[in-house]
């Protein structure tokens, strides 16, 4: 017999939480179990890779990780988890050095969402780089890679069965977990599941408990929108869209952004006076576009099977992108000023770190700041002489400036956390964000650098960046540009206890 039942919200579920890490679903908060009867709960926050006890208890760090793309706790305790740009990684349930999971392929995969099958042998994942979501998996002992599935995702085992996302309903197909070959026809489960940020809000346990997020499928319509310093807005008269990382140019007429989809990130640039939209690059998983000093060219960052590396394109798209540095982990230019690009290295090894990129010889790109903490979202001052960052060196997301290139002393901004940090164009005001805040905070830098208190502008809720700044500050510094979601968030949790055995193939 199956037996349903719902739990309420007033807010959000976390059956599978996101956020972002960057441009792609990071799957901040996920709890996943040990394998074995458990006595334990892994999960990520704040750049680490976090255990606690099931009952209650002091949360143990496992190792650094500087962004997250899903994991799973393996019968042999050990945890493999998605690194966004990097691929599959393991360490120790106790504790220790990540290790990346060899995969026999030449093309680039975008692992997320890793489940175990055949006691922890293989690890099937969704990727993301496929034109449609597919499932893959790879042993682990040899680094075997197979197609299981094309457009499906999130899968888990389950009793025998392969149990995936699709069109936003939960599917389940016989399966040999030991050779992952599939053995009959599929029969759906469940529908009208919720999908945030492209990832399907259930999740499924090894004895058959289901849990799923009712609500839409791929419905991510954002608006954006001019805000002014007192908090009151003006949405643009432009369609919704699933717009992210709005970029404005230094004349403020031009605003550059991201058109993100199931099939990838086109980057675009909205023209204000006409209400119009050019696209640059149409193709590809195409990230964090920044204007040049002189709005002439755009930097960004791509992948796509073959290559990911940081690029610069013209605005008048009079020429193809340009390769300026190719890259072998997750990079993000974050500000370009003085010559320099501020780039965010995710590394699994270091945690996020911040680089120099020198422009005018990109071969020149050299740590700025690379602590075993989590270091991202530099802002350059107009002049290139200061960098704005975060850092959760402290245990908490805080704001601090420094002197370009360095090494110097380093200053702090914010006083009770904060993120998101952007350098106004006038180079005399840093602002950034507190949770719903926006703060701001004066700056003087002749003779030496002075900073003033924080200041309060406005408290509204508005998207967060996905890993890096999600908005941006016109060049006179009186408007801001965001983004607000019109997906409405799910408010209930459904439970399926019972459902494997009523199965029928």
């Amino acid at each position: 017999m199956l037996l349903r039942t719902r739990v309420c919200l007033t807010s959000t579920p976390a059956v599978s939480t996101s956020s972002n890490p960057w441009r792609f679903p990071t799957r901040k908060g996920q709890l996943f179990h040990s394998s074995r009867p458990s006595d334990w709960i892994a999960f990520y926050s704040q750049g680490k890779l976090k255990k606690a006890p099931a009952n209650g208890g002091v949360p143990l760090v496992i190792c650094e990780l500087p962004t997250f793309f899903g994991g799973t706790w393996t019968p042999q305790n050990t945890i493999v988890v998605a690194v966004p740009n990097y691929g599959l990684a393991s360490v120790p349930a106790s504790g220790g050095t990540l290790e990346k999971v060899f995969m026999a392929t030449k093309d680039i995969i975008y692992p997320q969402g890793p489940a175990w099958f055949s006691g922890g042998k293989w690890i099937a994942f969704t990727d993301f780089l496929a034109v449609r979501r597919s499932i893959f998996a790879v042993k682990l002992n040899t680094g075997e890679v197979k197609l299981l599935l094309r457009d499906a995702q999130a899968p888990s085992y389950v009793a025998g069965q392969l149990v995936y996302f699709e069109g936003g309903a939960l599917w389940s197909v016989p399966i040999d977990p030991d050779h992952m070959t599939l053995r009959g026809n599929a029969t759906q489960i469940a529908n009208g599941i919720s999908e945030e940020l492209y990832i399907a809000q259930s999740g499924t346990s090894e004895t058959g408990v289901l849990a799923y997020a009712p609500g839409p499928a791929g419905s991510f319509a954002r608006n954006m929108y001019l805000v002014d310093r007192k908090g009151q807005e003006q949405e643009l008269d432009i369609p919704p869209r699933d717009y992210v990382d709005p970029a404005i140019a230094p004349d403020g007429k031009r605003i550059a952004c991201l058109f993100r989809s199931v099939t990838g990130q086109q980057l675009v640039v909205l023209d204000r006076d006409r209400g119009a939209f050019t696209t640059l690059v149409s193709r590809g998983l195409n990230a964090a576009p920044v204007w040049t000093p002189d709005g002439k060219n755009l930097i960004f960052d791509s992948v796509d099977p073959q290559r990911r590396a940081i690029y610069r394109i013209s605005v008048d798209g009079s020429s193809a992108p340009q390769v300026v540095h190719t890259t072998s982990l997750n990079s993000h230019v974050t500000s370009v000023a003085g010559g320099y690009a501020a780039v965010i290295v995710n590394d699994p090894t270091t945690s996020a770190d911040l680089w120099l990129l020198n422009l005018s010889n990109p071969e020149d790109m050299r740590p700025f700041k690379n602590t075993p903490a989590a270091e991202r979202q530099g802002s350059l001052s107009p002049d290139g002489h200061w960098m704005a960052y975060v850092s959760n060196e402290s245990g908490a997301p805080e704001v601090y400036v420094e002197p370009v290139p360095g090494p110097g002393g380093r200053r702090q901004i914010s006083s009770d956390g904060g993120e998101e940090p952007r350098w106004v164009q006038n180079g005399r005001e840093i602002t950034y964000r507190n949770g719903t805040k926006m703060m701001s905070v004066p700056v003087q830098d002749q003779p030496t650098l002075q900073l003033g208190k924080p200041i309060e502008l406005f408290d509204r809720k508005f998207d967060r960046g996905l890993g890096v700044n999600g908005y941006d500050v016109t060049p006179d510094g009186r408007m801001f540009v965001m983004t607000r979601s019109e997906h409405a968030a799910p408010t209930e949790i459904r439970v399926v206890m019972g459902w494997p055995g009523n199965l029928r193939h």
